[in-house]
């Protein structure tokens, strides 16, 4: 697998992320991504912050964040401004007809959306390739995927990534809560593309064909990986 190594500044770490997003989505999904401000923002909408009243400045800061890259995301499909609350399982509420994703890791954040009867469900991951510990990456890959993944740091990520994509995918439809265990790819490399090749028996048989349906896709940039899924409107739930 080859990845970027370059040292690249947070601006051009921005611009790298918004190409790959660009790149790598089919027509009709909105993204946006953009660097965490490190002193204190405010919230467009008060009522999306309530609950981070007293949060510190960094968890407010990837929020907002994350709700700016949603609303130019959005933009991009032709939907106005609007403020995305929180529901009870801190997910965003996104409008109606309208299905999206949100990510953030170290300092840079991202998000995708598209219409309902364009794409089923999105989802996006963005992970830092350098932390994810031994002791996680056994936690995370499946039997299916050991020998890829092997001891492979960035390879654990990725697969970290790609199934926290799904997972975020999922939740606006199925409200599952799968185990990192209850999944696994088939990673093409030189494609930089992701195949489910097993679902666990007990999640529901219609997330388990819409998981066989997705569609997964990698990119890497300097010491991040950034994984998005997609599920056409056209497949049958």
């Amino acid at each position: 697998m080859h990845y970027l190594r370059t040292s690249m500044s947070s601006s051009d770490l921005v611009r790298q992320l918004r190409f790959s997003l660009e790149r790598m989505l089919p027509s009709g999904v909105g993204s946006f991504a953009d660097q965490i401000k490190d002193g204190e923002e405010s919230f467009e909408y008060p009522e999306e912050g309530r609950h981070l009243s007293k949060a510190v400045p960094k968890r407010r800061n990837e929020f907002i964040t994350g709700r700016r890259c949603a609303r130019e995301a959005l933009a991009q499909i032709g939907i106005e401004s609007c403020a995305l609350v929180p529901d009870e399982n801190r997910v965003p509420e996104w409008p109606i007809g309208v299905v999206g994703s949100i990510s953030h890791s170290v300092g840079l954040c991202c998000a995708i959306a598209a219409h309902a009867d364009n794409k089923a469900c999105l989802g996006v991951d963005i992970e830092t390739t350098t932390r994810i510990s031994r002791g996680v990456i056994k936690r995370v890959v499946h039997p299916l995927e050991a020998d890829f993944v092997g001891d492979d740091q960035t390879r654990g990520s990725l697969i970290f990534s790609a199934k926290e994509a799904f997972f975020k995918a999922q939740f606006s439809t199925w409200k599952a809560w799968p185990n990192f265990n209850d999944l696994a790819f088939h990673v093409d490399t030189s494609a930089g593309q992701l195949k489910v090749i097993k679902v666990a028996d007990h999640l529901p048989c219609d997330l388990r064909s819409a998981a066989e349906g997705m569609q997964f896709r990698y990119a890497s940039l300097d010491n991040y990986v950034l994984t998005l899924c997609w599920l056409d409107a056209s497949h049958s739930i």
